[in-house]
Order: structure tokens, then sequence, then C-alpha cells
């Protein structure tokens, strides 16, 4: 199986929080292609996903990684795996239902979220 499990944040993740996420390397023969960081929540598995190559083998090989997180989520007694993307509202990427159904993934929602400091003077309120 192409899933290691890393005993901390990979680089890549960086902008994590570090919370309750399990670290995952996604690898073929000592070559990463990739992150994961999953987290259970309620009957839930969330799971992010960050691919640092692309091409026809990588969506081969996701296909076998997919296939090994149904497996430890039913392991794990979750019902759904929930596959979330953060970006900016610049970024926000058309393609990606498209990506995920390729994986098993349907049902799937635009979620809009805002962030505010807690300590405001320490970030402007206007750029």
């Amino acid at each position: 199986m192409s899933v290691r499990d890393l005993d901390r944040k990979p680089p890549t993740m960086a902008h994590f929080p570090d919370g309750p996420y399990r670290w995952l390397e996604l690898h073929h023969q000592g070559e990463v292609y990739g992150h994961a960081a999953l987290a259970e929540r309620g009957s839930d598995l969330e799971l992010h996903l960050t691919l640092t190559r692309w091409g026809p083998q990588t969506r081969r090989r996701l296909i076998g990684d997919a296939a090994w997180l149904r497996g430890e989520a039913a392991r794990l007694g979750k019902s759904r795996i929930l596959g979330l993307r953060a970006c900016t509202a610049e970024a926000f990427d058309p393609k990606l239902f498209r990506f995920a159904r390729l994986y098993g993934f349907g049902g799937a929602w635009v979620i809009q979220a805002a962030a505010m400091d807690v300590e405001p003077e320490k970030q402007p309120l206007c750029s």
C-alpha cells in the first residue's frame, strides 16, 4: 500500500492547526506524491489531501489509496468520509467536484467560511 503514517505534520500541511489530525504520506517506491490529514468527527472521517505530483500514475495510485481509506474508515466505525478543501474566495476550484467523483465521492457542497482573529489589534481590519 502506498499510505504511510507520519510522526509529525508534513511541510505541505504546515498551515493546518495542531489538532486531532493523523498525518499520512502517499508514496510509491519511495517517491512521495502527496500528503493527507485525517480526523475523526463523530460518525465521519474528515480528509484533507495535498498532492505534490500529478499525472496518470498518481491518478491510478489514488484509486488504491481511496480503497485503503474506505477500509480504514470502516475499521474506525465511520459511516462517511468527508473530503474537505480550504481555499480563498479567489481560488475556488470548479474542477474539485469532478476530481472527487473519480474516486467515489458524491453529494458535494460548497461551504463558505469567514475567520475572525481573537486579537484584532494585531491584524488590520482592511487591507
